[in-house]
């Protein structure tokens, strides 16, 4: 299928802050295969979209989401970070499968395309589940499993991201990479952290981590560790 989009703005972060006016954009299949100005040469296209009054460019990437949780929105705000997880999110969380996680995943890519998002990074639970999602969708995605480095199941943790990381990296033609997900320096202490690290260069993928998220966590951490959430990295 051929699509062009003429007379529009084009705004092609090129790095130099350069604004086309009058462009076209013509898209052939999966790829983008034509820009120029003013009128466009003859494509036999299946779509032609005037752009007039419009802007033209690159989507938006969301570089941390955790996506299912769309399902949950307005189920308990306005309580401070570490009473909302433990007598909020987490109980809800326990109760929900991967069908639920596959669910919302879908309504926030479906939210996400409408604001002009085309890419997010994504720790959560059930990833094969929303590895599905995305590959369902057309979108993009780097996913991870989230891992927590106390309680039984830290070595599942590692065991299940290596197996993902097998399965879908790289998978819907390269809408899908897979990296690992340690939840954060309050969940994961240093010595599982280097588990992560060593596993991440095994593996030659990259590492999503919450960080520095409220000031109690930077105080806990330069409590026990002698250094910020930060500088602990």
């Amino acid at each position: 299928m051929s699509i062009l989009i003429k007379n529009v703005t084009l705004l092609p972060m090129s790095g130099e802050g350069t604004i086309v006016n009058n462009a076209y954009v013509r898209i052939k299949g999966q790829y983008i295969s034509e820009v120029g100005t003013g009128n466009a040469p003859d494509g036999r296209d299946d779509l032609v979209i005037d752009g007039s009054g419009q802007l033209l460019m690159p989507g938006f990437i969301n570089t941390h989401t955790h996506a299912a949780m769309t399902l949950l929105r307005g189920y308990a705000d306005d309580l401070p970070l570490m009473e909302w997880l433990e007598t909020k999110i987490w109980p809800l969380e326990d109760q929900m499968n991967g069908d639920d996680i596959y669910a919302g995943t879908r309504l926030a890519i479906l939210e996400m395309i409408k604001s002009g998002t085309t890419c997010f990074a994504d720790m959560y639970f059930s990833m094969d589940r929303v590895a599905e999602a995305v590959r369902d969708t057309g979108m993009r995605a780097v996913l991870a499993r989230g891992m927590v480095g106390v309680g039984p199941e830290h070595q599942q943790a590692l065991d299940e991201s290596r197996e993902l990381v097998a399965n879908w990296h790289g998978a819907a033609r390269g809408r899908i990479q897979f990296i690992l997900g340690p939840h954060a320096p309050y969940t994961c202490p240093p010595d599982y952290l280097k588990r992560v690290i060593a596993l991440a260069e095994e593996l030659d993928t990259g590492i999503h981590i919450h960080l520095a998220e409220t000031a109690g966590e930077v105080s806990d951490i330069e409590k026990q560790q002698g250094k910020t959430p930060i500088a602990l990295m």
